[in-house]
């Protein structure tokens, strides 16, 4: 007598299993508000990338799988402090009355607060507004350096510019920079700015120091080029370039201008042969 167990398709045993699995997923805000988990970061320093742990305890008498989403946002103890955007799909599988820690991808979404020291505590949490959780979605499934991220995040949360967007080479950058502006509406700049450091205990500053990109123009004929940047009242306040001598044809260039201590505003790149424009590039500080 063959007294072995019939053989069945690996898809129906795995479907049984996890029918008779009571650690099944459950909503994470439902499991919190029942009692039933208890979620706690820490911050560890910083306000980009893995810089919060968090310990999430079972209180259940059986085993339960719990699942932070992408979007989700940590509240800090301390109301002058960071709020910090998950970026990552955190499962956890909890024993009966057992906790565990992991360091969470997390990006500061509250720009002007201070950031979060370490030993910080984060006892509260949920899913953060639409436009932020979609941008977590999307962020979890790609992968940006922290720098990008962060200003990507903060694009979102807090109105920055999506020039201040770079994510260490045109194609990534302009990869990040097209996905926020699908979700924000913002026309995608030409150019970058950069910022000077922020201050001590600040995330970030709103101090432009440095605009640069590259332009295209067609040089309708040999002459001498003139590339200056004028302010919104039409005055010259900056000369890049002047007499260069170009032979007709499309050339492309590279621009960089300091713009430190420039008051904000809009200004313009005038590309211009023997006094004739070719081209009117804006830029916003």
């Amino acid at each position: 007598m063959n007294n072995s167990l019939p053989l069945r398709p690996l898809a129906w045993v795995l479907a049984l299993a996890w029918c008779n699995d009571v650690s099944a997923s459950t909503a994470l805000d439902t499991l919190l508000r029942a009692g039933d988990v208890v979620l706690k970061g820490v911050a560890t320093g910083g306000h980009s990338g893995r810089v919060l742990m968090v310990e999430a305890t079972n209180r259940r008498a059986h085993p339960i799988t719990v699942r932070i989403p992408p979007g989700w946002r940590f509240e800090p103890q301390d109301s002058t402090a960071q709020h910090l955007l998950l970026v990552e799909d955190q499962l956890l599988a909890l024993s009966p009355r057992s906790s565990m820690r992991v360091k969470c991808n997390v990006f500061c979404c509250k720009a002007m607060l201070i950031s979060p020291g370490t030993g910080l505590l984060y006892l509260r949490g949920g899913l953060a507004e639409e436009p932020l959780v979609r941008l977590a979605e999307a962020l979890a499934r790609d992968s940006f350096p922290n720098k990008g991220t962060q200003e990507a995040v903060w694009a979102v949360s807090d109105g920055r510019s999506l020039s201040a967007i770079d994510a260490g080479s045109t194609q990534r950058t302009d990869a990040l920079r097209r996905l926020v502006a699908g979700i924000t509406g913002e026309t995608i700049p030409w150019y970058t700015t950069r910022y000077e450091a922020p201050s001590e205990g600040a995330a970030m500053s709103t101090r432009a120091v440095e605009v640069f990109g590259e332009v295209a123009f067609q040089q309708r004929h040999a002459g001498l080029l003139s590339v200056v940047v004028k302010d919104a009242a039409g005055r010259t306040i900056h000369v890049i370039d002047e007499g260069r001598d170009l032979r007709q044809g499309r050339y492309t260039i590279d621009v960089s201008v300091a713009v430190n201590a420039w008051p904000p505003g809009r200004y313009a790149l005038l590309f211009a042969t023997d006094g004739v424009l070719l081209k009117r590039q804006e830029f916003v500080l």
